[in-house]
């Protein structure tokens, strides 16, 4: 029986090593090709999203450049508004004080015909007084009346004389 067994194990060990085998080639078939499939799927579809990954990096990059670019050239549009600005302002004060200067000279102007004019009219009443305290003076030392003809030739003689 030693040998009975023997046999009978050797000949289950073999129908076990065979059907381990089968087992190993049918499960190889209908599961590793696509449980293969599967995993080769997957790390092509991990490639693809590192490939949009770095596209969307580069993108950003792109745009983060752009912005860059569109902030120095917001700056240089803001430094040139700030000097057009600027440059208006000291116009219009330009023209401001030009304006003002000439409304100055205006007045002075205005103000020194005044002064003549009231400079004029004084030595004008006062040649008048004069000729009045000469004439009534003339008329005392002469003791007669002096005519307004008598008057305005010593009048005219005495401011010939003075200039």
């Amino acid at each position: 029986m030693g040998e009975l067994l023997s046999k009978e194990m050797l000949a289950d060990l073999i129908i076990n090593i065979v059907n381990i085998l089968i087992l190993f080639f049918v499960a190889r078939a209908l599961l590793y090709k696509p449980v293969k499939k599967y995993l080769d799927g997957r790390r092509e579809r991990e490639a693809e999203a590192l490939r949009e990954a770095e596209a969307l990096k580069s993108e950003a990059e792109a745009e983060r450049q752009r912005y860059a670019a569109l902030t120095a050239d917001t700056a240089a549009i803001k430094t040139k508004a700030v000097q057009d600005a600027r440059k208006k302002a000291e116009r219009q004060a330009d023209e401001i004080i030009a304006a003002a200067n000439e409304e100055a000279e205006s007045i002075l102007q205005n103000g020194r015909a005044a002064a003549e004019r009231e400079r004029a009219k004084m030595l004008s009443d006062a040649q008048e007084q004069l000729g009045a305290l000469a004439v009534e003076l003339s008329g005392r030392i002469l003791g007669r009346e002096v005519t307004d003809a008598d008057n305005r030739r010593i009048i005219d003689s005495f401011f010939g004389e003075e200039g």
